[in-house]
């Protein structure tokens, strides 16, 4: 009786609505099992993107959370172990450089290293920027460009955002961002990514 009185190419139409909507909701939950595939967990690595001393402030806080971790400001990819879950402290130093002897392409070179081995390990990796506009010269902003697009989490003071660079790069690939007062207020914010790992 229903197929009398329903015409057949609006059944056929709702059919294939149907059809779709299945296929694509099974498109997005593939998409965010691979999206989501990576956690923050313990142990973890922190180290100086940039030779400042803002991955020290970092190390201080993951201290405090009480997770098993390694702090190395100079880190090379051998260093990266076990390590589940990378944390960048990212922001360059001119006078971190002079007293390591080293330039902004050498920075470049490690820094790319350890990115490609985290990536291959399948590591949670966490830009953290709290230098704010202090660390937004020429040669942080070359570190930020490389490191951003390859995080899982970013985490920025308030004041290190005017030009968009950061929001920008999270728009783009996607990536969650928050941003803090200062190291006072980094511990809530790990912490939270932790408890979701």
């Amino acid at each position: 009786m229903f197929l009398n009185t329903f015409p057949i190419h609006r059944l056929i139409g709702s059919l294939a609505l149907a059809i779709g909507l299945v296929v694509t909701a099974a498109g997005f939950s593939t998409a965010d099992a691979q999206g989501g595939s990576l956690k923050a967990a313990p142990p973890v690595l922190v180290t100086s993107i940039g030779r400042s001393l803002d991955a020290f402030q970092v190390q201080l806080v993951v201290k405090r959370m009480g997770v098993d971790f390694k702090y190395d400001p100079v880190a090379d990819a051998d260093s990266l172990g076990n390590a589940k879950t990378l944390i960048l402290a990212v922001g360059a130093s001119l006078k971190g450089f002079g007293d390591a002897g080293i330039t902004i392409k050498d920075e470049l070179a490690r820094t790319t290293k350890i990115l490609d081995t985290a990536k291959a390990k399948g590591l949670y990796v966490v830009l953290v920027h709290l230098g704010g506009e202090d660390r937004r010269d020429a040669l942080s902003n070359q570190l930020i460009d490389l490191v951003g697009p390859r995080s899982q989490y970013i985490i920025i003071r308030d004041d290190s955002d005017a030009d968009k660079m950061f929001s920008n790069i999270a728009a783009a690939n996607k990536i969650p961002m928050v941003v803090i007062d200062g190291p006072d207020t980094l511990k809530p914010q790990l912490d939270k990514i932790f408890a979701a790992g």
